[in-house]
């Protein structure tokens, strides 16, 4: 169970995991050795799973993000794992979730430019074994949103 100190260390990292134990401390009012030992706790239990650098597509050449909606056939088990590791495998995904419903598949990709996608779309998405269908939309704008404690 997550205590009220918990779930502001967790807001406060996800707003800046960079943030030292000093900082982190006056945030939360904890000393920073309490900090610091919470956060090692939260990581021990598996509740911080890792740090990450947020990487702005825009800056490395891939101005267009968009979000495909994928429909698959009916597939063995082991089809299904290839599908997922042949996505792994692409650069252009950022991360894809597996969904109830009628979609099957919801992707995030950032590529360079529209013939970009389209060739993505086209000579790789499309091609994957078992995919029926294919919807991507391009993202105009996004607004992140870190952890907010329930």
């Amino acid at each position: 169970m997550l205590t009220k100190a918990d779930r502001l260390i967790i807001r406060a990292l996800s707003e800046n995991a960079r943030i030292s134990w000093v900082n982190l401390g006056a945030e939360v009012n904890l000393s920073p050795s309490a900090c610091q030992r919470r956060v090692e706790s939260l990581q021990a239990s598996g509740v911080i799973r890792r740090f990450t650098v947020d990487v702005d597509p825009a800056a490395v050449g891939q101005a267009i993000h968009a979000v495909v909606q994928i429909k698959v056939e009916r597939q063995d088990v082991e089809t299904a794992r290839a599908f997922r590791a042949r996505l792994s495998s692409y650069a252009e995904i950022s991360g894809f979730y597996k969904l109830s419903g009628a979609i099957d598949y919801l992707i995030h990709l950032h590529v360079a430019d529209i013939k970009a996608l389209s060739d993505f779309l086209d000579t790789r998405l499309l091609a994957l074994d078992g995919v029926v269908d294919a919807s991507s939309a391009i993202v105009l704008a996004e607004q992140k949103v870190g952890y907010r404690a329930a």
